[in-house]
């Protein structure tokens, strides 16, 4: 392949046709010159003594010999200087084939070289040329090993940043993006990012604009707690920390920004927040009816007015809602806490006969009926949350049952997805749903 290339233009061609001309003529003149003086010294010495004929055949005789003999020793000393010519060019032509091997990173060029050198110039190559060559040749490897070591990082960087569950965008100081990860491109929908365009293009919240621009010509870095993004899945929320990209002097080239999707905290706290004012309120319901009340009982006994039964009525039924809230409330903390959950053989029978005993009072002031069915003899489960469940269960069905109605418990069996038996357990009212 090298050898076609050399006799297809990359062959040093002018430089060898000057070396193997220039060559020619200083031998072809140093030859003349000598053959010239050499004559014109033999006619003068033998022009003193020879007659003119035979002088002039002898210089005629001369003559003939001396351009016979300049002409097989210039065709000798050509083909030496031909023969000099390469080997001092065809080293160089190597060499020209592997500089722009360098800059178009020919992956072929080392096999065809190797061949070329072993089967037609292995003979060509010395001295300086061979050390230029050698160094060439260790600078194309170094090249080769640096650029496979940049591909593999490259390779390695674009996992861990599609890897990372954060969204980051890098900018340069125009703002154009320098690069950004599937998770950016997902979350906000920027597919078709390109150099072209800029990120004030892609943000409008007035934050991040300040948050990047300041990294960008200040250095600071800077951070958003939560900024909300109204995409086509529904507003969401994003910490944003921007930090500006630095050379190794220091200089700034642009600046990275990592997006951390925190819409699950956000609604927490939001949940947290309304659950607080729900709580409040429904706390301060029944206390403001105990104050009032209890607040007119004081009037009274100052008055001598004997207490009322039906104020006493308000502030018991206030406080037993009030007891039933905070009673609640400690359930719910006890089924978020962590403790494990201790399960046993719990027997359907005895737990649902023991629950609706404790609650016949409350079901016999409004005329209500418990009928109890029972297809599963036994579960594995918690004995005292499954007996709280039931409880709820039980209370919830008593005050959204009319009076005089009925109220059912059935422990029964059934399929799962996985075709499996489980047990389920059903508490159904004649309330109105």
């Amino acid at each position: 392949m090298i050898k076609n290339r050399l006799f297809q233009g990359q062959f040093p061609w002018r430089i060898f046709s000057r070396v193997v001309l220039i060559q020619s003529l200083i031998i072809l003149t140093s030859f003349l010159i000598t053959g010239l003086a050499a004559r014109v010294y033999f006619q003068t010495r033998l022009g003193r003594y020879a007659p003119p004929e035979t002088l002039n055949t002898t210089l005629h005789i001369y003559n003939f010999g001396l351009g016979l003999f300049l002409a097989v020793m210039s065709l000798i000393l050509c083909f030496f200087a031909y023969v000099l010519a390469r080997r001092l060019v065809f080293p160089l032509g190597r060499i020209l084939i592997k500089a722009k091997g360098l800059l178009n990173q020919e992956r072929d060029l080392e096999e065809s070289q190797n061949s070329y050198q072993l089967h037609e110039l292995a003979e060509e190559a010395f001295g300086e040329w061979s050390d230029l060559e050698s160094s060439i040749e260790d600078i194309r490897h170094q090249l080769e090993n640096k650029t496979e070591s940049l591909s593999l990082e490259r390779e390695e960087l674009a996992t861990l940043m599609s890897a990372i569950s954060e969204a980051i965008l890098a900018v340069d100081l125009q703002g154009a993006p320098l690069f950004f990860n599937s998770r950016f491109a997902l979350l906000f929908e920027k597919r078709e990012l390109s150099s072209k365009k800029h990120f004030w293009e892609l943000f409008r919240e007035p934050e991040i604009l300040d948050a990047f621009q300041n990294s960008l010509k200040e250095g600071s870095s800077n951070s958003i707690k939560a900024i909300s993004f109204e995409q086509s899945t529904g507003k969401r929320f994003f910490s944003v920390s921007v930090s500006p990209l630095k050379k190794d002097r220091g200089a700034i080239y642009g600046a990275v920004g990592v997006f951390h999707d925190v819409t699950d905290l956000v609604r927490a706290e939001q949940i947290r927040i309304d659950f607080v004012a729900n709580v409040s309120h429904e706390l301060r319901t029944p206390l403001t009816a105990i104050k009032g009340y209890a607040d007119t009982l004081i009037l009274d006994s100052l008055n001598g007015i004997p207490p009322t039964t039906e104020y006493l009525e308000v502030i018991t039924r206030n406080t037993d809602r009030l007891m039933s809230l905070i009673n609640d409330l400690l359930d719910l903390s006890n089924l978020e806490s962590s403790d494990p959950v201790q399960k046993s053989r719990v027997e359907t029978r005895e737990l649902t006969d023991r629950v609706v005993h404790q609650m016949q009072g409350v079901f016999e002031k409004k005329d209500q009926t418990v009928t109890v069915k029972i297809d599963t003899p036994s579960v594995m489960a918690d004995p005292r949350r499954i007996e709280q469940v039931l409880v709820n269960l039980l209370d919830n069905a008593h005050k959204y049952t009319p009076k005089s109605g009925e109220i059912s418990v059935y422990w029964g069996i059934y399929d799962d997805k996985n075709n499996e038996k489980t047990t389920r357990l059903n508490v159904i009212d004649s309330g109105p749903g």
